[in-house]
């Protein structure tokens, strides 16, 4: 009975192509460029060795910050103060638009005072308008105009010559060319 059972031949097991493919092309590249990339993993460890203890600093103070519970009592004080500071700062506001207001309407009452002064004076048969200002608008003007600094001298002509330096340079006289005939 156990001689007429046949055994199949040894199978052996083949790597695929693309295992052998990968594997040759790692090894190519770990001969040509390994040390390269060994001193690119020990940079890679160091810059890890310096970057990590601050970066689990800045990790714990924002857990601790997370986790501080604010006081209500703190916060309804800091609240309240802005507040104030807000309600006082609209009070000033308040007051200096009113001030404004009260010059606006001074302002406005005095130009109709002159307006009706003038139309008293052209049914008079005087002037409509006053020619000489006001010396509080005139003293105004004054104060705030400078004479304004001469940068050259009054008899300076930059078409003249001059100027600068002894010779100046005059283009020779364009005589006419021959006569027609």
């Amino acid at each position: 009975m156990g001689d007429d059972v046949e055994h199949p031949p040894n199978l052996q097991n083949e790597n695929p192509q693309i295992v052998s493919d990968v594997f040759t092309t790692v090894t190519q590249i770990l001969q040509q460029y390994g040390w390269f990339i060994v001193f690119g993993c020990l940079v890679l460890l160091y810059i890890r060795s310096k970057v990590k203890p601050a970066y689990s600093q800045m990790k714990k103070r924002a857990e601790e910050s997370r986790d501080k519970k604010i006081d209500p009592d703190v916060a309804q004080s800091r609240m309240e103060a802005m507040e104030r500071a807000r309600q006082r700062l609209q009070e000033e506001h308040d007051a200096k638009a009113s001030h404004y207001a009260e010059k606006q309407l001074l302002k406005e009452e005095e130009k109709r005072q002159t307006r009706i002064e003038e139309w008293d004076n052209l049914q008079q048969g005087k002037a409509y308008r006053s020619k000489i200002k006001p010396r509080e608008e005139n003293s105004e003007t004054t104060k705030g105009l400078k004479p304004k600094p001469r940068l050259r001298d009054t008899g300076y002509n930059p078409l003249m010559g001059g100027g600068g330096g002894g010779g100046s340079f005059r283009p020779s006289r364009r005589a006419g060319g021959g006569g027609g005939g």
